[in-house]
């Protein structure tokens, strides 16, 4: 049994099947996406941007109008602290501005720059690449699948996050 088997298994023997491959499932779900995490950051690495801070700039960009720190924690189930500080490095880096918001002067908007525009423009066709690499052990019916029952498991009924 391999070391990947043997974590895959653990604690696992004498539950129920289906118990049994969810917990498998969801085991490797934090193994490969930790696993794509780390590709990605080696990519970009030398742009000196995160994956973490690309999802976050990404998100904010998909949004009508400059989200709040709070609206980015919420929507990216992380804390107010924790994008506050991505949000300050990325401030650093000139891919967003925070700013006071003119009807709350206690919340702080996050406002992405025309420098991050530019170079999510001369990225992509290459970050794209690379994921269609990634996943190219599945075929366009299975990526459609997937993506699929990821959504339904992102966003399960009633689920107020």
């Amino acid at each position: 049994m391999t070391k990947n088997s043997q974590w895959l298994e653990l604690g696992l023997k004498g539950q129920a099947p289906p118990l049994a491959n969810r917990v498998r499932l969801f085991r490797l779900l934090l193994a490969k996406a930790a696993a794509l995490r780390t590709r990605l950051d080696k990519e970009l690495a030398p742009s000196g941007v995160t994956t973490q801070q690309g999802a976050m700039l990404q998100w904010i960009e998909a949004q009508p109008e400059a989200p709040t720190i709070s609206a980015v924690a919420a929507g990216l189930r992380m804390t107010h602290q924790n994008v506050k500080q991505i949000a300050a490095a990325l401030e650093r880096k000139a891919f967003l501005a925070i700013v006071v918001d003119a009807s709350d002067r206690r919340a702080r908007r996050l406002v992405l720059t025309e420098h991050h525009r530019q170079f999510w423009a001369q990225r992509n066709p290459q970050d794209f690449s690379h994921v269609a690499a990634w996943t190219a052990a599945w075929s366009d019916e299975e990526v459609e699948s997937l993506i699929q029952l990821l959504r339904r498991l992102h966003e399960p009924p009633g689920d107020p996050a």
